[in-house]
């Protein structure tokens, strides 16, 4: 069911003769040098060592188009606005978008080279800044109109030429598709990694995403006889995801690409683990039993973008939090995992880092539909400027001297240190990273009643894992006890002397100190019972 706010926005359009949807930059039929499938590149990248092709084969962006987790989400968008996934496989098929395979938005007109080769090598290679500058969000990319194709390094001796372009090493190339809002409802932001990492310091610094996400490694260009052996970027575009490679690799043997799928998956597990630093913060008061304790977990952030970024849906990260005794008792523990239900048992005092986007002030995962930022507690990157899209909601980044925002998070813990517990006190932070949820798979499941996607996503997940949390890094501490708490004596009050009315305060003096003493006995059994 469409929401109101959209469908009024679509008659407004309609009536004006404008479609929100008609964006710049290439359009279908425009060339005519159409982009070549993937599959042409094998003949000279292919079949060596961190080969550009090889090393395609296994990422998100080659399979963009055979990934489960977006056929159910592109169906969901089918369902709640006709043809509105032609938006969305704009990008995610670039061939397939320009020959004008894109229509039914669901993807059914797709060929099968529009699939094999997804966000194809041709895209990116003959990819150039347009004409008025860049244009960035919403896969606006403008193709070459030639055989050429572009990288940092030019050459002549290739059959196809390569033209040095700068553009190439931009993250402003990055930024045409990993920054993604909705042209319908007045470009209401879902994703904006671009803008994350052009207001942080990275951006500043001359780091770009290329830095990070394609990382350089000693090589060959091509498998041609007399190339020397340079610096070349391996073409695997890690990021965050290491389970839906898992996944491709067992649903689709016949591709012949579970080695490349694996290497995604462990280049995705390791990227992960460069991405945060924990520490468990000194207390600022002496721990001691028979009171209430209360520790700080440092979470600080180091990635060019918020933490987690890109795509919000079902995407989180949390803190795992234990205390136990000496004797290896458990004390406290928040944010612990249930593998059986799939998902975090309730935890008034857990910490997840996400963003939940809703409709009309209620949270919701139909994405053609949001129009309103409900939560972000993801942690900013270092040096960050935010403006009125990237404003934390739910939480609070203390700005510094400098105006920018901490690209760290406190996260609080409060705790019943009992009456004989014997210290040193053991305390263990872990960061957890979850490409997708169970209430956004079973969403996903639900709410289809077009085709089978939702189901063979649901499958995919109990098969194989359930997207299990992925580890980024742990923290340990041993802090020590102080003496036990012992709560100050009750001081009785005078008794009252009594007065001349005949007051029955002269004979019941003793009520008061008795109240006091017993509200004091209450108050402490509920907190150890805490």
């Amino acid at each position: 069911m469409v929401s109101s706010v959209l469908w009024t926005s679509i008659l407004l359009s309609s009536a004006w003769g404008f479609d929100p949807f008609a964006l710049e930059g290439t359009q279908p039929h425009d060339l005519n040098q159409p982009l070549e499938p993937s599959s042409n590149c094998e003949l000279c990248h292919a079949g060596y060592a961190e080969s550009p092709t090889d090393a395609w084969q296994g990422t998100m962006m080659a399979n963009a188009v055979r990934d489960p987790l977006f056929l159910a989400a592109l169906t969901i968008a089918e369902q709640d606005l006709a043809d509105s996934g032609n938006f969305c496989l704009r990008c995610h098929t670039p061939n397939g978008w320009l020959e004008g395979r894109c229509l039914p938005g669901d993807g059914s007109a797709l060929s099968e080279e529009d699939i094999d080769s997804g966000i194809s090598c041709d895209a990116c290679h003959r990819m150039v800044e347009a004409p008025g500058g860049s244009l960035i969000g919403n896969a606006q990319y403008t193709i070459a109109d030639d055989a050429s194709k572009r990288g940092t390094i030019g050459s002549e001796l290739s059959t196809h030429g390569v033209i040095a372009d700068p553009y190439q090493a931009d993250g402003d190339m990055c930024g045409v598709c990993h920054e993604v809002s909705n042209p319908a409802l007045n470009d209401f932001p879902i994703e904006l990694t671009w803008t994350e990492w052009v207001n942080s310091d990275f951006a500043v610094e001359g780091e770009t995403c290329q830095d990070c996400h394609m990382k350089v490694t000693r090589g060959y260009a091509a498998n041609l006889f007399g190339l020397p052996d340079r610096d070349i970027h391996v073409h695997r575009f890690v990021g965050a995801n290491a389970w839906i490679p898992e996944v491709l690799a067992a649903e689709y043997p016949e591709l012949g690409r579970e080695e490349a799928f694996l290497q995604t998956a462990a280049d995705a597990r390791e990227l992960l683990l460069e991405s945060a630093i924990l520490e468990v913060m000194p207390p600022k008061t002496q721990l001691r039993p028979n009171s209430d304790g209360q520790i700080l977990i440092r979470v600080e952030n180091l990635t060019g973008h918020k933490l987690p970024s890109g795509y919000p849906e079902g995407r989180r990260i949390w803190l795992e939090v234990t205390v136990e005794d000496a004797q290896g008792e458990l004390l406290f523990s928040s944010g612990v995992y249930d593998p059986v239900i799939a998902d975090l048992p309730s935890d008034p005092q857990v910490r997840i880092y996400q963003a939940l986007l809703g409709t009309d002030g209620r949270q919701s995962y139909h994405m053609v539909e949001q129009n309103d930022l409900i939560q972000d507690t993801r942690i900013p990157p270092r040096g960050f400027l935010p403006n009125a899209n990237t404003q934390p909601i739910g939480i609070e980044y203390p700005m510094q001297p400098d105006d920018t925002m901490a690209h760290w998070d406190l996260a609080p813990y409060e705790f019943f240190i009992p009456q004989g517990t014997e210290g040193p006190l053991k305390v263990r932070a872990v960061l957890w990273h979850q490409t997708i949820s169970k209430s956004y798979v079973e969403f996903l499941r639900d709410s289809n009643y077009t085709d089978d996607r939702g189901d063979e996503l649901y499958r995919m997940w109990e098969e194989h894992g359930k997207s299990p949390p992925e580890y980024m890094g742990a923290a340990s501490a041993s802090l020590t006890l102080g003496p036990a708490y012992v709560a100050p004596p009750i001081t009785a009050l005078p008794e009252p002397e009594p007065k001349k009315d005949g007051c029955l305060c002269a004979v019941t003096g003793g009520v008061i100190p008795s109240v006091a003493l017993a509200w004091s006995a209450l108050l402490l059994r509920r907190r150890r019972e805490a």
